[in-house]
């Protein structure tokens, strides 16, 4: 009986759709998308002449300042969702903060924005972080294991709780932020976790786990449940909180005070946060299958709506999407972590329209001035 309520469990019923429907992804990656395969086989199985580096690791030239005189005392949030490597956005929108002389008030990053955010808010110049990812190879990160796999297999499964450990990869960015702990960021900087044993989600930053390294940091927000084996922080067992949250926005403006005006970036979902569009899905192949892509994301989709319509409540916003949803659907959304071939575009898509939002922020604020000016002066 205590099996057959497992198995039948009403939620677990997500979790089987979930399994499905990533081995069809994979699956079809696998058949469909040269790309994809490659990338697998050069991530796991590299040949001795190949180099697995981008050929443009400079993606940005000369800088170009510009006004944003009506931010000036502003403070200013960036919000990022998760999204794999399309959020190497993130280095973009960094740049166009830096051309535009602003350094913002607070940060929230998700998952893949972690790897780009957390340097950022470390100091370091969108420059300099742009050509540490773009330098890093994938045995820089992925760190299979398979003779603890085939372990795990013996002893049923006890013990198991990732492909990967996640330690190559903290390994490689301490080579760029050394022992540097939260409290010791910048900019604040946040990303939510989730709790294994506990099952809740909470955001590490600056207030939250200042003693934590940055490192440390880092890997648990990209800790994807059965790709990275779960990270042990304060004796408990955590993963990528953008299972639950993958637009966080309680950092911005609950946790560090608030903003004035913010730019978002969505690297994860359809523009605007709007679900995939599955009409007709009675009359195909497989009808339950094509369905169980809205089972699967709709609890997170909503949260992520619910966040941004928060956040334009209490604050002013531009919400950017510098990469296309195709990229990242789907298959993408693996590809996108292991072939890094593409990051430099992304950057230069989130600096070009950074630099557009904040234009556009910077404009709204030089005009709401003068009228405040006179309301002020009318009511002396």
């Amino acid at each position: 009986m205590p099996m057959l309520n497992t198995v039948l469990d009403i939620f677990r019923m997500r979790q089987y759709f979930n399994a499905v429907l990533m081995a069809g992804e994979v699956g079809a990656g696998l058949v469909d998308d040269a790309r994809f395969l490659n990338a697998v086989r050069r991530s796991l199985l590299p040949l001795p002449f190949e180099s697995n580096l981008p050929a443009d690791r400079t993606p940005f030239g000369p800088d170009e300042p510009f006004d944003l005189t009506g931010l000036e005392g502003r403070r200013v949030g960036l919000v990022a969702s998760g999204g794999s490597g399309a959020l190497a956005s993130v280095v973009g929108a960094w740049r166009a903060f830096e051309e535009g002389g602003i350094v913002p008030h607070s940060v929230a990053v998700c998952s893949g924005s972690a790897v780009f955010g957390f340097p950022l808010a470390a100091g370091i110049p969108a420059a300099e972080v742009a050509e540490f990812v773009l330098g890093m190879r994938p045995s820089d990160y992925v760190d299979v294991e398979w003779g603890r796999i085939g372990g795990a297999a013996l002893r049923a499964g006890r013990g198991f709780g990732g492909i990967m450990r996640g330690e190559r990869f903290e390994a490689a960015y301490r080579q760029l932020l050394g022992d540097m702990t939260l409290a010791e960021l910048k900019v604040p900087c946040y990303a939510p976790i989730w709790n294994v044993e506990h099952n809740c989600v909470e955001y590490m930053g600056p207030e939250t786990y200042p003693e934590l390294p940055v490192v440390r940091a880092i890997h648990a927000a990209i800790a994807i449940p059965l790709f990275f084996d779960p990270v042990l922080i304060r004796g408990g067992h955590w993963c990528d909180g953008g299972i639950v949250d993958v637009f966080p926005v309680k950092p911005v403006l609950d946790i560090e005070g608030g903003v004035d005006v913010a730019v978002a970036i969505n690297g994860f979902y359809p523009p605007g946060f709007e679900g995939d569009d599955a009409t007709g899905w009675r009359e195909r192949s497989g009808s339950l299958f094509h369905v169980a892509s809205q089972v699967r994301m709709s609890q997170q989709i909503e949260l992520a709506r619910e966040n941004l319509a928060r956040l334009q409540r209490e604050t002013k916003v531009r919400m950017i999407e510098p990469v296309p949803y195709s990229v990242v659907r789907g298959v993408g959304f693996y590809r996108q972590f292991l072939d890094r071939s593409d990051w430099p575009e992304f950057m230069r898509s989130g600096r070009k329209q950074t630099r557009i939002a904040l234009r556009s922020l910077a404009a709204r604020d030089r005009a709401r001035t003068p009228r405040l000016r006179r309301v002020v002066q009318t009511a002396q």
